[in-house]
């Protein structure tokens, strides 16, 4: 167990934790804004990570704390939506706990206390990370580790969209949840086909530039993407973009509002993008992997428009990319990553050019802004 959080949970609490859990964030590889048409995406779950440190209870109590932040004490006896706790990690907890219930699994109360390396609101998912890890305790401590890796990551969406009131598809719990990087298609919703592969560029290394902003204020404007979408495909006749097809959007584009024509384009793009990378992966054809990742780029700048809030150059998305494309050249590609409009990139770096990249983009968003990251082969899990 690591020594630092023991000996945090011990200052807490006043004795020894029992066990010791983690969770990786996860960053998407590609696959923006197509998880909620029940398209394609390929995320990896990454080695920055919650760690918490647990003990056991005889009773229904879960006391939480996590490190900078203010603690909270809730009882299982009541699993109702609490209005108050809507937006706050206790309704998560709670959510989570009323999935596992509702299916026959068991849950019961702990002590906890975590500490985070993830970047808080700016698309590295430290939401799906915290709920995935709440999952795996109630499954190792409760369901003697046997509820399976799909469950526990609807059990957090639910929380997260029912009980913390946020709506979102599946792909963050997916991307944390499983380990590794995956490939995920979404076209029958209620069972996703997940795919775990290995990543073959050893000359490629992952960066994670947080520009500073958080997207947790601007829910407004990612939510609007969806409806865009959704505007497309009742025009189609289908219920979501999947269903149809690049060439019925030709024939209807004259139905349809400029932003809703260019947000399907980007959909129907962003699928033969995902198609590409995976084909790049399986002929080990590194020029293809990185042309796909700099193409979600472009797609996202002209079409999806998520790259930054009009009039918000200064610190969005956008300008993080277009300094790193300077410094990158043929040397690697860079995209949004996650919800848009704030937040952060991923990019993919040759390790010729990694240390100028870094140190460059440290200059700008500062040195605890950008990480080099490492594909986490493990979802949540003890420790």
């Amino acid at each position: 167990m690591d020594k630092q959080i023991k000996s945090k949970f011990k200052k807490e609490y006043g004795y020894e934790p029992q066990y010791c859990f983690s969770c990786g964030g996860r960053f998407e590889v590609l696959g923006n804004h197509t998880d909620h048409n029940h398209g394609l995406c390929l995320a990896a779950t990454c080695d920055l990570e919650i760690t918490a440190a647990v003990v056991k209870r005889d009773d229904l109590r879960i006391n939480l704390i996590s490190e900078n932040y203010r603690g909270f004490s809730i009882n299982l006896g009541s699993l109702t939506i609490e209005e108050v706790e809507k937006g706050s990690s206790a309704s998560l907890v709670r959510g989570i706990a009323s999935y596992l219930k509702e299916r026959g699994y068991k849950i019961g109360g702990f002590d906890f206390y975590s500490s985070s390396t993830i970047f808080e609101g700016a698309g590295v998912s430290s939401s799906a990370a915290f709920e995935l890890i709440i999952a795996e305790i109630f499954n190792y401590l409760f369901n003697e580790d046997k509820i399976e890796k799909m469950v526990l990551c609807k059990a957090g969406q639910y929380a997260e969209n029912i009980y913390f009131g946020k709506k979102s598809g599946l792909l963050d719990q997916i991307g944390v949840g499983y380990g590794g990087l995956v490939y995920i298609d979404f076209e029958n919703i209620e069972k996703p086909l997940v795919k775990t592969t290995q990543f073959p560029f050893k000359d490629l290394e992952f960066v994670i530039v947080n520009t500073g902003g958080s997207h947790a204020h601007l829910s407004h404007l990612y939510s609007q993407i969806p409806v865009d979408m959704k505007r497309v495909s009742e025009v189609l006749g289908v219920e979501f973009l999947r269903e149809s097809n690049l060439e019925k959007l030709e024939q209807n584009k004259d139905k349809l509002s400029e932003i809703e024509y260019k947000r399907a384009l980007h959909f129907y793009g962003e699928n033969e993008r995902v198609k590409q990378a995976m084909d790049a992966i399986k002929y080990q054809d590194k020029k293809g992997f990185l042309d796909a990742i700099n193409g979600s780029r472009k797609s996202s700048t002209e079409l999806l428009k998520n790259m930054m809030v009009e009039g918000q150059y200064e610190g969005s998305p956008l300008e993080a990319c277009d300094i790193a494309v300077h410094i990158l050249k043929d040397k690697g590609a860079i995209k949004i990553n996650g919800g848009g409009f704030q937040g952060s990139c991923i990019a993919c770096v040759d390790k010729t050019i990694l240390k100028e990249f870094v140190e460059k983009m440290s200059h700008k968003y500062g040195k605890q802004n950008v990480s080099v990251v490492s594909i986490r082969k493990t979802g949540p899990t003890i420790l």
